[in-house]
């Protein structure tokens, strides 16, 4: 009973706080701020308290009986509990930061409120057990979020929300009508199927799984569906910027795996493997497109929205090489992109924050007057690349081990995997020291004088932001050197979930010491 009182709460919590935050913040809005962090502390507890229990192979799974002819269907296995640990984590510290950060804001109340609602349609989404209960809370995060995008009223931002509802809503409806069609074919809804074999036969069969892959991409931010995210992505407060960035396209991703892998399977999509074979190459054109648009921004948080696109492609890429390192490549960086590009986020609201300044070409001497965040935003910029010992150098590392696993057993030839996909992330890795590397060099090496004769005359300081926002970039920051030096917590799920969906990848992986 005490792992599903902790599945449940899990899921539950942000909702309490929703009402606990309204009504503290009747009497003090900076008391709701603080509490909207204590609630997303206790769900990052909540749901940490569930890792010895899914470590061992262990799937937890609950019904909740609503009244309506469906149920309420919860679960959570290795993957489910990855992306619930890595959405939990991010919205705590970004929730913490936003404190100091929201304070010159004007409807700080609004802002918390949709947060935690935000939160709670994410991890009713990582933790549910069938589509219909997926759909329900999909529908939750995507439309509630809006009210993130859109907080700063400005026109440029009610342009950026009204592009991601109509996306959101489009994809939405297209999910709805697939799983609808899924129910009809199959009489089944339920994640927990390896693979659901009755699809294999349907003329249906590409149709359904490109409206999946239609559904889920809108949110994961891929091509060709990207159009919302970077525009929507800037515009939001840092706060919200890094959990749109860093945690809500994840769930995209999160319903691409488990479509690929759970409602298809491998067994049927390898015998096709044109259809692999075009989500490949629609990942390849997002992490090339994604890479060369940030190139030519000149503004800090809309280069980092289009790296999220490229890095979109990184996971895409992983999930469809059909093979057990390219699938660990996958999901260990949805885990740490939600490290480095939420420091990144945090770091450019700090930046903007304390100087007011948005526009790279500005950052000239910023290291010398915010060490402590440049330092953090270095660290992130660096993994990011895939510098060793870095986090992003292990996500990358396994995609290409996944590459040459895939081109062993003949699904992808040998060239094709050395030149197009090793390729492509060898080409990323430069693109992405070509548009980081300048922001690195301009803070450290620039001439700061004139920029900071500027800040005092409009009230900015030349200082690190109070700790209460530098703490959660600091923890960020040290998680993309920790966990790339010891990444054994979200390689062991990552591994886990391998295991379930293909046993035999499983102990082939074993076998090479991966």
């Amino acid at each position: 009973m005490y792992p599903k009182v902790l599945l449940i709460m899990g899921v539950l919590l942000p909702l309490i706080g929703v009402v606990v935050v309204y009504a503290a913040s009747r009497r003090s809005v900076k008391l709701g701020s603080i509490l909207t962090a204590v609630v997303c502390g206790f769900t990052f507890l909540d749901v940490s308290l569930l890792y010895p229990i899914i470590r061992t192979g262990k799937v937890i799974a609950i019904q909740m009986q609503t009244g309506l002819p469906i149920a309420l269907s919860f679960r959570v296995d290795a993957l489910g509990l990855l992306l619930a640990f890595t959405s939990s984590l991010v919205w705590f510290l970004a929730s913490v930061y936003a404190i100091k950060y929201m304070e010159p804001e004007h409807a700080i109340t609004r802002f918390n409120i949709f947060s935690l609602f935000s939160f709670f349609g994410t991890m009713g989404i990582v933790l549910t057990g069938d589509l219909f209960t997926l759909y329900i809370f999909f529908e939750i995060m995507a439309v509630l979020a809006y009210m993130l995008v859109i907080h700063e009223e400005t026109l440029e931002a009610m342009r950026a929300g009204l592009k991601y509802l109509f996306m959101s809503i489009i994809g939405g409806l297209v999910l709805l009508m697939t799983i609808v069609a899924t129910y009809v074919i199959t009489g089944d809804i339920s994640l927990a199927s390896k693979g659901m074999a009755s699809l294999q036969n349907s003329p249906y069969f590409l149709l359904i799984f490109w409206s999946y892959i239609f559904g889920f991409g809108v949110k994961a931010g891929m091509f060709p569906v990207h159009v919302w995210l970077p525009d929507a992505h800037p515009v939001a407060p840092a706060p919200a910027s890094a959990l749109l960035s860093g945690v809500m396209i994840k769930v995209g991703a999160y319903g691409i795996i488990r479509t690929v892998y759970g409602i298809f399977g491998f067994e049927i999509l390898s015998k096709g493997f044109s259809t692999a074979k075009i989500l490949m190459g629609l990942a390849i054109i997002s992490i090339i497109l994604g890479s060369a648009v940030a190139i030519t921004e000149k503004e800090i948080k809309r280069l980092m929205a289009y790296s999220s696109i490229a890095n979109m492609g990184y996971i895409i890429l992983g999930i469809s090489l059909l093979s057990a390192r390219g699938l660990i490549g996958a999901i260990i960086h949805i885990y740490f992109h939600a490290l480095m590009k939420g420091c990144l986020f945090l770091c450019a609201g700090a930046i903007i924050y304390q100087t007011g300044l948005r526009q790279i070409g500005d950052l000239k001497g910023i290291g010398k007057r915010m060490p402590i965040t440049m330092t953090c935003f270095c660290i992130a910029a660096a993994s990011m690349i895939g510098f060793p010992p870095f986090v992003g150098f292990l996500s990358k590392w396994s995609l290409a081990l996944g590459a040459l696993d895939s081109a062993e057993r003949g699904f992808i030839s040998v060239s094709w995997a050395s030149i197009g996909v090793i390729g492509t992330l060898i080409l990323s890795s430069l693109m992405n020291a070509i548009y980081y590397g300048p922001i690195m060099i301009r803070a450290w090496f620039g001439n700061d004088e004139e920029h900071g004769h500027n800040d005092h005359e409009n009230g900015f300081t030349q200082e690190d932001p109070p700790w209460t926002m530098l703490a959660p970039i600091v923890i960020l920051a040290a998680g993309c050197l920790v966990f790339g030096l010891f990444p054994e917590i979200p390689m062991q799920l990552a591994k886990l979930t391998v295991k379930y969906y293909n046993p035999a990848w499983y102990w082939h992986i074993i076998k090479l010491g991966g």
